[in-house]
């Protein structure tokens, strides 16, 4: 009976041991994960201020795009009316 209990005293210690010794690798591995996280987010938050840029690149070609079709059909209408008011 002794020689059983001492067995299982084995088998505590080590299950013990492992338990720690797990609990220590789930630690690692969160801060590893927060790590990455972090990083992520850095990236994401670089990437929207780039297409934040980007975007008002965009709106100011769509500003003189427009400007540009004003001219040109106002050019083109004039035109047009000169011609037809001549004679």
């Amino acid at each position: 009976m002794a020689h059983l209990e001492g067995a299982f005293d084995q088998v505590n210690e080590r299950l013990s041991s492992l338990d720690w010794r797990l609990g220590s690798f789930q630690q690692t591995v969160a801060l590893r994960f927060d790590e990455v996280d972090r990083r992520i987010d850095g990236r994401f938050g670089q990437t929207e201020a780039r297409f934040a840029q980007i975007d008002v690149r965009f709106a100011q070609i769509d500003t003189r795009f427009n400007w540009l079709i004003g001219i040109v059909i106002g050019t083109w209408i004039t035109t047009i009316l000169t011609i037809l008011f001549h004679y």
